[in-house]
C-alpha cells in the first residue's frame, strides 16, 4: 500500500469514531523510531483537511518524562530502569486524558508536564479543548495497563529491531552523543526494555490496527475486527 493512500484510510476511521459528544482519544504506539510521531503528524493534517472543525491535540509521552534522577535511578543503559522509571503516567492521566474523559466541556489539559531536554518541569500553558477534539497521543509504551483503557483507538507502528536501531543512528546523533553511545543506548536499554513491554504487555493484541512501517513510503496495515 502506498503511504498517500493508508494515512487518509485511518484518518477517515478516526472520523467514523468520532462522537460529536465527547473528544476521541487515539494512542499510537510503537518501538523507538519506527516512525509514531510522523505517522501521527500525517493523520493530524489529513484529519484537518476531512473536518476543519475538528480540534487536534499532538503531546507525546516524550513530554511526561520523569526527571532525571529518576528515569536513571536503575542505570543509564538499564533496560528495566527505562521501562520501569522513564515516563510518569500518572501525570499524563492528570493534564491530558482524565479532563478529556470527562461529560463537561470544554477543559483545560497540560500537553507537557516535563522537559526532558532541560530536566526541568514545563511551564507550558493549558489549553482549552471542547467535545470536537481529537487527541493524537505518540509514545513508546502507551497501551501499558496505567494508560490502556483510556485509549479510543490505538494503532501499533511495527518495525524490527535493527531499523529502529538504524532509523536511530540517522537521527539522534549529534556531538554530545556520536553512534558509538546512541547504539549502545539502543541495544542495552530501549530495545531489551521494548521486548520486555512485549511480553508482559502484548501490545500487538491489544491495537485495533498495526501498520507495518518498515518501507516508509509503502507501509501495510492489519486490522482487529470490531468486538475482538
Amino acid at each position: 500500500m502506498q503511504r498517500a493512500d493508508l494515512i487518509p484510510l485511518l484518518a477517515d476511521e478516526i472520523v467514523k469514531r468520532k462522537r460529536a459528544i465527547k473528544p476521541l482519544l487515539v494512542g499510537i504506539d510503537g518501538r523507538c523510531a519506527s516512525g509514531k510521531t510522523m505517522l501521527a503528524d500525517e493523520l493530524s493534517a489529513s484529519i484537518r483537511l476531512k473536518e476543519p472543525g475538528l480540534e487536534i491535540l499532538r503531546p507525546s509521552v516524550d513530554g511526561f518524562h520523569h526527571p532525571q534522577e529518576h528515569r536513571y535511578r536503575q542505570g543509564e543503559f538499564s533496560a528495566l530502569g527505562y521501562y520501569e522509571d522513564a515516563f510518569d503516567y500518572d501525570a499524563v492521566v492528570e493534564c491530558v486524558l482524565g479532563p478529556l474523559s470527562g461529560n463537561r466541556f470544554p477543559v483545560q489539559c497540560r500537553q507537557v508536564a516535563h522537559c526532558w531536554r532541560t530536566d526541568m518541569p514545563e511551564d507550558a500553558p493549558a489549553v482549552l479543548a471542547g467535545a470536537n477534539t481529537v487527541l493524537l497521543f505518540d509514545g513508546i509504551f502507551v497501551f501499558r495497563r496505567e494508560i490502556y483503557t483510556w485509549w479510543d483507538f490505538r494503532i501499533l507502528v511495527d518495525v524490527d529491531a535493527e531499523t529502529s536501531i538504524a532509523r536511530a543512528l540517522q537521527r539522534d546523533c549529534s556531538p554530545i552523543s556520536g553512534p558509538e553511545i546512541v547504539e549502545k543506548k539502543y541495544r542495552l536499554r530501549y530495545e531489551p526494555a521494548w521486548q520486555i513491554y512485549v511480553d508482559e504487555e502484548h501490545p500487538e493484541l491489544k491495537a485495533d490496527v498495526i501498520v507495518n512501517n518498515s518501507v516508509i513510503a509503502e507501509p501495510t496495515a492489519s486490522w482487529r475486527p470490531r468486538g475482538q
